[in-house]
């Protein structure tokens, strides 16, 4: 009997610095059945940034009235900026059968997990290694101010507390091993008929618990 594969909606969030974003680019390399959901902002380009391809960068202003016109299926507001998911991106991943990857934070994981089946996301939630290490990674990104890198930290200790709303949570201390964790739980979550009871027992030798 064939097993048919179903078309999944990934999600990966982290505090700011966990390496999320890292995560996405690799696991977009690696898994050539996956689409990235490319959100769209309202905050400035960072150095190295490319519109269209890391985000949508857009004014305040278009912003607001794009999610007006239900262009979005979730928004987050974070340091005063706006960013968004538009519909269109699952529409499309529907129709070329391919998993749809999310780097968003847990609000806007939440409104997805509210508009479709548990059975059709695979969540994912990134820990860093320690306090002290994500703040390390803040100041190497070298993309903020020392106010705004403490701003974050404090917003980080927040959202940590969200880890359990997650099926997965990994602790990043080596990216390329996280990936690759990532990439295999994803590979078992493929098929619809996948039985979770073994799921949990094959997990644990796959990530070491």
């Amino acid at each position: 009997m064939n097993i048919e594969k179903t078309n999944k909606l990934i999600i990966i969030s982290s505090p700011s610095g966990a390496g999320k974003t890292t995560l996405c680019k690799l696991l977009l390399k690696k898994m050539k059945n996956i689409k990235l959901s490319i959100s769209y902002t309202s905050r400035k380009k960072r150095i190295n940034e490319i519109n269209g391809k890391d985000y949508f960068f857009v004014s305040k202003e278009k912003f607001i009235k794009l999610n007006k016109n239900k262009f979005f299926i979730e928004i987050a507001k974070n340091f005063n900026n706006l960013y968004g998911s538009p519909f269109k991106n699952i529409i499309d991943s529907k129709k070329k059968k391919v998993h749809l990857l999310f780097d968003i934070d847990w609000k806007g994981a939440r409104k997805i997990r509210k508009n479709y089946k548990k059975a059709d996301i695979i969540d994912f939630f990134i820990l860093p290694p320690s306090k002290k290490e994500l703040k390390k990674r803040l100041i190497k990104r070298a993309s903020d101010s020392s106010k705004e890198i403490d701003l974050r930290l404090s917003y980080a200790i927040d959202e940590m507390k969200h880890y359990k709303e997650y099926k997965y949570v990994l602790i990043n201390e080596k990216v390329h091993k996280t990936v690759n964790y990532i990439k295999k739980i994803i590979e078992f979550n493929e098929f619809s008929t996948f039985n979770n009871n073994l799921l949990s027992k094959d997990l644990k030798k796959i990530i070491n618990i």
